[in-house]
């Protein structure tokens, strides 16, 4: 006997997007993760555009993680044309990058995720439940606004980075400011990572691939080396050439597989892969949670998330003093246009993200190619989703139907950018 199940619309997630799964016999024949987005078709416009132009429309791709396109797009210009970045100007990008870890996190974390937990159908009704932690919650976001928004000119769709630089330094009192406020944002971010050890993940756990960067001196959010639970002799400029992206089912996002085998990307395969540079604050959480890392359960990627925030604090902390010490100049450097072929790689509070451009003579963009988290890992979660739903009684019932959302809102999708 066969059957169809629809979930028509996924709500508190980025975008739009549904869930369509075939069965017969009581199995799983096929799960397939839809988006209801349009495409935008971002890598056409931005060919035969000057290279200039990239890292402002790319931020435009999303709103909720515009800074990590934005560097992305910068970092793949400057390795097509053979740019080094000064010290003190790369230690700003990186605190742009954690405002954006902290305001992307406490945003799905809180408001998108939380609730599920609760059983709560309604984001408001935690509010109304636990309006100490929400303001709390809020209070770290505003705070991850503030950071990008005191280098990057402004919190969404930054301004102030550029190739080779940025136009202009942020204020010492403003950082000095920001700096003030991390030791309370700390202390309320170990109080409620203690609320997420508390929460009852469901139990499952499948076997894959986890991919992210890494770097041996820190946490890789902004420079590392590509990183992989199987393939320990991966680069990104490997990855690039190997990595299989395919369009099924009239759907617009570029899935991705490596060698023909699906993935995971994200804070889970972060932690996976580097738990051992987090700060000492979050490690110390890390090792005080009940449940063991490395993890296969996709559900402890909310976790992750949490454990992230709190390392992001720490490390805003640490660079903001390193950043105020540090002789030299973030202003833009001189450099040459040549043509050149540059692969910006970041880790986007999501995933992996990879920026591949091709430059001519002239600086114009010949070829784009964007690779986004969503896009690497949607083959992943609907192999998850598959596993998951056999171990669920009535899958038609709203219980059931909770249970298979909560997995989806667990890999935190961004469908804009998975579309883009």
């Amino acid at each position: 006997m066969k059957k169809r199940i629809k979930l028509k619309h996924i709500a508190k997630i980025e975008g739009h997007a549904s869930l369509i799964t075939d069965l017969e016999s009581g199995e799983i024949n096929r799960a397939r993760f839809r988006t209801l987005e349009g495409a935008r078709l971002i890598e056409g416009i931005l060919v035969g555009r000057n290279y200039q132009e990239a890292p402002l429309i790319t931020a435009r791709i999303c709103g909720v993680c515009p800074v990590v396109h934005n560097l992305a797009s910068i970092k793949a210009i400057e390795d097509a044309l053979k740019i080094k970045v000064s010290e003190k100007t790369a230690a700003l990008r990186k605190l742009m990058m954690l405002g954006q870890f902290i305001q992307s996190h406490s945003l799905h974390l809180y408001f998108l995720t939380l609730p599920d937990y609760f059983k709560m159908e309604n984001s408001l009704k935690l509010l109304k439940d636990f309006p100490l932690e929400t303001k709390q919650a809020l209070e770290i976001r505003a705070f991850g606004n503030k950071l990008i928004e005191v280098i990057g000119g402004r919190a969404i769709h930054p301004m102030n980075s550029a190739v080779g630089g940025f136009m202009k330094e942020p204020s010492r009192p403003d950082l000095k400011e920001l700096s003030q406020q991390i030791d309370p944002l700390l202390k309320i971010g170990t109080k409620l990572t203690k609320l997420f050890y508390e929460l009852e993940y469901p139990k499952f756990s499948r076997k894959t691939e986890y991919i992210a960067a890494s770097n041996p001196k820190e946490y890789a959010i902004y420079d590392g080396q590509l990183n992989s639970t199987i393939d320990r002799k991966i680069t990104k400029e490997k990855f690039i050439k190997e990595v299989e992206e395919s369009y099924s089912d009239g759907q617009l996002i570029k899935k991705t597989k490596l060698k023909g085998k699906i993935y995971m990307v994200g804070a889970l395969a972060r932690l996976n892969l580097n738990r051992n540079k987090l700060r000492p604050g979050a490690q110390a959480l890390l090792k005080k949670t009940r449940i063991p890392f490395p993890s296969d359960n996709t559900f402890h990627n909310v976790l992750g998330q949490m454990i992230e925030i709190v390392h992001c604090l720490e490390e805003s902390q640490f660079l903001i003093k390193k950043y105020l010490n540090l002789k030299g100049s973030t202003a833009i450097k001189k450099y040459s246009i040549r043509a050149g072929k540059g692969i910006g790689m970041v880790e986007a509070p999501r995933g992996t993200l990879f920026h591949v451009y091709e430059i001519d003579q002239y600086g114009y963009l010949k070829n784009v190619n964007l690779i986004t988290p969503t896009a690497q890992f949607v083959n992943n979660l609907e192999e998850d989703i598959k596993e998951f739903l056999p171990n669920i009684q009535d899958i038609s019932s709203p219980a059931s139907r909770r249970k298979i959302k909560m997995l989806v809102r667990a890999y935190d999708p961004c469908m804009t950018c998975a579309t883009h």
